[in-house]
């Protein structure tokens, strides 16, 4: 054994050197496609001991055997519930129901309070916008730590499995990718200081273009990463906003490893606050404190300056302000597309089958996060750069907002979502609460007479409102409850201005006695 050491540190050296050489000029030797193959028909394999093995339920048995049944999806591939009613209510909302005619508006709001009750018990047992902000469950273990079921011993060949599994991710894979790491990390931080002290501007930039996508592709690799890029003739080159769906912090490091982009986003401390600083020295980039609403208009200003400079950047935005599981869209914030009337949308969709790239900072801390990618399998991504899209001259930022947002979950085959993302820390905001009821006023004047007057309603209406309190009691004596609708507002119309000639003559009598 003693040996063969001599030897076995200048291989591992010389495989560091190959791996680095080849991340730098964006070339591979097929190794990692290769090596994810393996491990795909590894846990098929082992998904199948899984579900045949496994202790069964009675009702999960197959007859005659003990065994469980053998399954290709789990509960959360299909939901626990079929939400009927929820997709109703929207339909509803949207005006997309069978045209009926004009029904009573007390049948419709009845109607319409028994569908709200049933969609509010489906989003009791199962909503749409909390399972967004958890990892999706996987259908199949993929020997990390997300699964089915609690830990259970169900056969010799999956534990034996995942020992080796184990041996692999932490003894060989681990030290090697934190070398890989250290090295793209300290030429991505060295570069910057080194590129900053450049005065000629031109130089500057290109020093940085392929320092940043050296360094980014050899970060990328140090989690064996996988990324195939579609469509690359869509890419940005010169200024413009570019927008993606976010699903991790590693979102810009998938991106940065075929275009470079400056950036945006939240001042940050420890690690991420180094490397803002790092990159702030050699290039422009923007960088804010979210609770600081002052300097939201600063923003906004320097944002729009950067994209009306054509020698800047392209920047990167993630409109949602927060990570989403990689299942869905959701809703876009407007102020990006207030600035600029054309947008590069980028959809990018994550392969969880051997790891899941959400990171959920409520649970994580950044480290963490970094040290889970370290000890997964792989990383592997699609990328897709849709053709720029120009807001319409009838068109406002929320709509083109939507229509982006659209563009991209259909692409990346997410599904498209109108909530917005930052329900996973804050109370429902007044805006969404008031676009709901508009949405749901809308939809009675559509369908019952609520949103016609006539001229005797207006009349009634007028009167109404300019009696005051005294004439107001005078004028309830004067009716009656059995009378309906059409006969109150006759009598209102009639009587009002009757009791304001009695108020008035009464008033002069007093004034008359009184002198």
């Amino acid at each position: 054994m003693l040996i063969l050491l001599p030897i076995f540190f200048p291989l591992v050296a010389l495989l560091l050197a190959v791996v680095i050489v080849l991340a730098i000029f964006g070339k591979s030797l097929g190794i990692r496609e290769w090596y994810v193959d393996v491990l795909t028909r590894i846990f098929e394999w082992g998904s199948a001991i899984e579900a045949y093995e496994a202790p069964a339920e009675v009702d999960d048995e197959e007859p005659g055997t003990g065994r469980r049944k053998l399954r290709r999806s789990s509960s959360s591939d299909i939901g626990i519930i079929v939400r009927e009613k929820s997709t109703f209510v929207e339909s509803k909302l949207d005006g997309n129901e069978p045209e009926e005619n004009q029904q009573k508006t007390v049948r419709v709001i009845v109607n319409d309070s028994l569908d709200f009750a049933t969609a509010g018990m489906e989003a009791i047992i199962e909503d749409q916008v909390t399972s967004r902000f958890k990892a999706e469950e996987l259908s199949s273990w993929n020997l990390l730590t997300r699964t089915r079921f609690s830990f259970h011993h169900i056969s010799w060949k999956l534990s034996a499995l995942w020992v080796g599994g184990f041996f692999l991710r932490y003894f060989i894979l681990v030290p090697l990718r934190v070398v890989i790491f250290a090295v793209g990390f300290s030429m991505m931080a060295g570069s910057c200081f080194i590129i900053g002290m450049i005065p000629h501007k031109k130089i500057r930039k290109f020093a940085y273009k392929h320092a940043m996508l050296m360094s980014q592709r050899i970060v990328a690799r140090s989690f064996s990463s996988i990324i195939r890029f579609h469509n690359q003739e869509n890419r940005a080159n010169q200024g413009g906003i570019c927008v993606a769906n976010h699903t991790s912090p590693i979102d810009v490091l998938i991106l940065s490893t075929d275009n470079c982009y400056a950036m945006i986003g939240q001042k940050q401390g420890g690690i991420l606050g180094f490397m803002q600083t790092a990159l702030s020295k050699a290039e422009h980039h923007i960088w804010f404190e979210r609770s600081e609403a002052g300097d939201r208009k600063k923003v906004t200003d320097r944002l729009r300056a950067h994209t009306n400079d054509p020698s800047k950047l392209p920047i990167i935005i993630f409109p949602e302000g927060t990570c989403i599981n990689n299942t869905s869209v959701m809703m876009f914030k407007k102020g990006s597309f207030e600035i600029g009337s054309t947008i590069y949308p980028i959809a990018m969709k994550y392969d969880s089958r051997l790891t899941d790239a959400f990171w959920n900072s409520s649970e994580q801390s950044y480290g963490e996060y970094l040290w889970r990618m370290m000890t997964s399998w792989a990383i592997i991504c699609d990328v897709w750069y849709l053709p720029k899209m120009t807001r319409k001259d009838d068109e406002d930022a929320i709509a083109f907002s939507r229509r982006v947002k659209r563009a991209i979950a259909h692409k990346g085959g997410l599904v498209d979502l109108e909530w917005d993302g930052m329900l996973k820390r804050e109370r429902v905001s007044s805006k969404l609460v008031q676009m709901y009821q508009k949405r749901y006023f809308d939809r009675l004047q559509r369908t019952t007479s609520i949103g016609q007057i006539t001229e005797n309603e207006s009349e009634a209406l007028e009167v109404m409102q300019n009696l005051n309190d005294e004439e107001r009691e005078l004028l309830l004596k004067e009716l009656d409850d059995s009378m309906d609708e059409a006969t109150l507002i006759k009598k209102v119309s009639e009587y009002g201005p009757i009791i304001r000639k009695r108020l008035q003559s009464s008033a002069g009598s007093s004034q008359s006695q009184s002198s």
